[in-house]
């Protein structure tokens, strides 16, 4: 089995490492979204695990949950998560963290809080909720902070021991490795020609968040030491930005009509390790500063963010054309489109419009064809 081979296993099978870690006597805390701190999570003795969905699984039954179901439906990634909760796909998890995030994510709470009330028999987690405001402003800072500090102070009484700063600077120490192998990898996927996949690299990254960092690095260093000789990729090169991708199925298809995704805006690509913790500072400010101040999301004000984060991210990456993957009523993402759109436009790289695309993607022929134009017309 080849290194890739392991990351794939684990892509593949996203509670491998959490079981293992449950059988052996450990606790799981769940999280949704990237604003979530994991070194937290790790320094208190648990492990981290981010949810993800299933496209391929069943989101029929979500909207006979609760009066929101509505709400859940819309959304299919955040429905997906919604039903594996509650069909029992997660019931190995102990706690969960629900971030405010988007307004489906975080709308997950009061409905799961409610099931659990009404159907006690149903094994769902202990929940907290981690409220956040979405500016950069340092009043925002301010009220983000005492956030923080909350879930490390309940992070400290479900583990039933203070979070002691030299378990939190290991956690840092080796949450900041992960990003600094993260961005190697970025690196080879940017270079000319690229040496890694839009696929390899999402499932690379993927992993980092379903295994344990350290046994994660060990094994993307071993990846990235051969990484100059692996083939060349060949093809358009292009830049993905939309909506969350927690799986394969649309960059497989980019890929497969002659192209390379070579970087995305995405917090289930790089966006996700393209800021390290300050280990200068205090542990804990550390971490709160980090999170205060990463790469900017859908959800956050002001607008201009995201449309400079996203041409600077396009540009580096000197992509030929720019795909935007939207989902179907992710408000959100369609909301900044535009704009991105625009400054690419003015940067000379054009783009494809992908809107109310579904989670699962029904008729890949039919957006393969789509894609395959654009492509031939750069």
């Amino acid at each position: 089995m080849t290194v890739f081979d392991e990351f794939q296993k684990h892509y593949r099978q996203r509670d491998l490492s959490a079981q293992q870690w449950k059988e052996s006597g450990g606790k799981v805390v769940g999280y949704f979204c990237d604003n979530v701190p994991e070194e937290f999570i790790s320094a208190a003795g648990f492990f981290p695990l981010r949810l993800s969905g299933d496209p391929n699984g069943d989101t029929a039954k979500v909207g006979n949950y609760s009066e929101e179901g509505n709400v859940f439906s819309r959304e299919g990634f955040v429905a997906s998560m919604l039903h594996m909760l509650q069909n029992g796909r997660y019931d190995y998890i102990d706690y969960l963290i629900i971030p405010h995030a988007r307004d489906s994510v975080h709308r997950l709470y009061p409905t799961l809080l409610r099931r659990k009330e009404s159907h006690p028999a149903m094994n769902l987690p202990e929940l907290f909720y981690l409220d956040n405001l979405h500016t950069s402003f340092f009043t925002a800072g301010v009220y983000n902070n005492k956030r923080w500090l909350q879930l490390k102070t309940q992070l400290e009484e479900w583990s039933g021991k203070p979070m002691g700063n030299d378990k939190l600077a290991q956690a840092i120490a080796i949450s900041n490795e992960s990003k600094s192998l993260l961005k190697k990898l970025a690196a080879l996927r940017a270079s000319d020609p690229p040496r890694v996949s839009g696929v390899e690299a999402l499932t690379i990254i993927g992993t980092s968040m379903f295994m344990p960092k350290e046994e994660h690095n060990s094994l993307l260093k071993k990846y990235l030491t051969d990484a100059e000789q692996l083939p060349a990729k060949s093809g358009v090169r292009l830049f993905v930005e939309g909506s969350p991708l927690d799986h394969l199925q649309f960059y497989d298809i980019v890929e497969s009509c002659g192209a390379t995704i070579v970087a995305e805006d995405n917090c289930w690509g790089n966006r996700y390790s393209d800021v390290s913790i300050n280990t200068n500072l205090d542990p804990t400010e550390a971490v709160m500063e980090r999170y205060n101040n990463k790469s900017p999301c859908t959800r956050m004000y002001p607008l201009n963010r995201r449309v400079e984060y996203c041409l600077e991210s396009a540009l580096a990456a000197k992509p030929q054309g720019v795909i935007f993957n939207v989902f179907l009523f992710d408000e959100m993402q369609a909301w900044e489109t535009p704009d991105e759109i625009k400054v690419l436009k003015e940067n000379g790289i054009p783009s494809l419009y992908l809107k109310d695309q579904p989670y699962r993607i029904a008729e890949p022929e039919a957006l393969k064809q789509r894609i395959a134009e654009f492509i031939q017309s750069i």
